[in-house]
């Protein structure tokens, strides 16, 4: 026969105390702070599942972030663009004008070679747009603008890319050569070139007619380059956008509670833990009773 002694039906009354109070505490922590996993000790296996969920956030959410700068760069080099086609019209207006007045009127070509000035003056401000800074037509250049007040590049062909998926790197570049033209040929250069002739040599426009068209080809190439550029971080973005909604249903499937469910649990944890003190309170009145004896 086994004899339990007065001393060990208090210490197991006692340890039973301590484990439903802890079990009720740590529930309460966790309906207070709204997660399951308050410290490592609750679930080893989920923790290190929501640092690997997390990390995985972290990246997605980087990714997402270099998305949207290239899709701001971008947009800032279509919009740049868009408006320089459209200048560009109004200047071949100017050149057929001159073509069709000739050297008969002097007055009248210098007043379309003013115009062309002008619009050369605001064609170089958009062709050195920026984006936070950066000029989008000058590379990786650490100046301010890709082309001087001359109209010479003076930017480079340094690459421009943005990491936006794993291992997917766009390159963002449009040089300023590529749209504009090299240097001693570019597209200030031909403008330069159609004011003279509008001023002293009306025969020469048609070439510069011809130039224009040609240059005009090149920069609608590259607005063409930079929209297919767009839409593919635009596709990338959309997947990252799903994975990032799965990512944090799974980190909350894991961290976050059931409040139902775990409100249910506090009651049945308060009331084995009332329990356990009430037999506590019973085994510590009889070994007192057994100690006066």
């Amino acid at each position: 026969m086994i004899r339990v002694t007065a001393g060990s039906a208090s210490r197991g009354a006692l340890a039973g105390l301590q484990a439903d109070s802890s079990r009720l505490a740590s529930l309460q922590q966790q309906i207070t702070s709204g997660r399951q996993i308050t410290k490592p000790s609750d679930s080893p296996t989920g923790t290190v599942t929501a640092l690997q969920l997390r990390s995985q956030l972290k990246q997605v959410n980087q990714y997402q972030a270099n998305a949207n700068d290239a899709l701001g760069w971008l947009t800032t080099v279509d919009s740049s663009l868009h408006s320089i086609t459209n200048q560009l019209q109004q200047v071949r207006s100017l050149v057929l004008q001159g073509m069709n007045t000739g050297t008969g009127n002097a007055t009248s070509n210098e007043a379309l070679a003013q115009q062309v000035d002008q619009a050369r003056a605001s064609l170089l401000s958009l062709a050195n747009s920026s984006y936070l800074g950066r000029p989008v037509f000058g590379g990786t250049t650490a100046g301010g603008v890709a082309f001087n007040a001359a109209g010479s590049y003076v930017g480079d062909t340094g690459t421009v890319a943005r990491t936006v998926g794993p291992n997917n790197a766009i390159d963002l570049n449009t040089p300023g050569t590529a749209a504009f033209g090299a240097n001693g040929s570019n597209l200030f250069d031909l403008l330069t070139d159609i004011s003279a002739n509008l001023r002293t040599n009306p025969a020469g426009l048609g070439a510069n007619l011809q130039q224009l068209d040609a240059r005009q080809v090149s920069i609608t190439n590259e607005q063409s380059l930079a929209g297919a550029k767009y839409q593919r971080i635009q596709s990338v973005q959309n997947t990252a956008n799903t994975n990032l909604v799965q990512l944090r249903s799974q980190l909350s499937d894991l961290q976050e509670i059931d409040l139902a469910d775990m409100a249910i649990q506090v009651t049945s944890a308060n009331a084995a833990y009332q329990a356990a003190l009430a037999t506590t309170a019973k085994v510590s009145q009889i070994s007192l009773l057994d100690f006066l004896r």
